[in-house]
């Protein structure tokens, strides 16, 4: 609530360009090549003052919570290894959005969400 809730907002729609959507589109990044990085790299998740298996466990529960329809449904939950992982590579910085516009253009030719 402290660290995501002020700028994703409870329901999890954002706050326009800058801070975008988690609702209904955080899970299609698991389905594009360095979409599941990208989540963990994100200076807001990088950076977080929370441990890495309790971070793991929020943004598998964000996963569930906003976007389960595009939940893929071999979905292996995050461990605490895999995000100190991506964390030792660091969190993007400028590159971020740059990065989040090349992962959501590929995200039409992804899996198409469950019914």
């Amino acid at each position: 609530m402290l660290n995501c809730q002020g700028c994703h907002r409870a329901d999890g729609r954002g706050t326009g360009d800058a801070v975008p959507a988690l609702s209904g589109v955080a899970a299609r990044f698991l389905s594009v090549p360095g979409g599941r990085e990208y989540l963990i790299r994100v200076p807001g998740v990088a950076g977080s003052p929370l441990e890495d298996a309790p971070l793991s466990a929020l943004v598998n529960w964000m996963l569930r919570r906003f976007d389960p329809r595009h939940l893929p449904v071999d979905f292996k939950p995050y461990t605490a290894a895999e995000v100190a992982s991506y964390r030792q590579l660091g969190a993007y910085g400028e590159e971020a959005g740059t990065i989040r516009a090349a992962l959501t253009a590929s995200f039409e030719a992804a899996v198409p969400a469950k019914p």
